[in-house]
């Protein structure tokens, strides 16, 4: 039986790996242009995620300034994200 520690690391390591795909995929699907707004229904499509999933991706990701939350609504909470310079520097090292 493995520790409660142990599991809760394996839980951040899939967490933090989900959020690193997002971040590469937002960076690809704008063009590494922190000017364009990007639908988050794209993204959920993209990368198969759930609501509750995509929230609180989107919400750890706004808090490390790699995304900015454009507007609130649709389908998947939120509607539309950029991503920051931070989240362009940050995907191009996770390539």
């Amino acid at each position: 039986m493995y520790p409660i520690k142990s599991f809760g690391m394996i839980i951040g390591d899939d967490f933090n790996n989900r959020a690193k795909q997002l971040l590469v995929k937002l960076a690809e699907l704008t063009e590494q242009n922190t000017d364009i707004k990007l639908a988050v229904e794209v993204l959920v499509e993209d990368l198969n995620l759930d609501r509750t999933e995509l929230k609180n991706l989107l919400e750890y990701l706004e808090d490390k300034d790699l995304v900015k939350i454009a507007t609130i609504g649709g389908p998947f909470l939120y509607g539309h994200i950029y991503i920051t310079e931070r989240g362009l520097h940050k995907a191009a090292k996770l390539k």
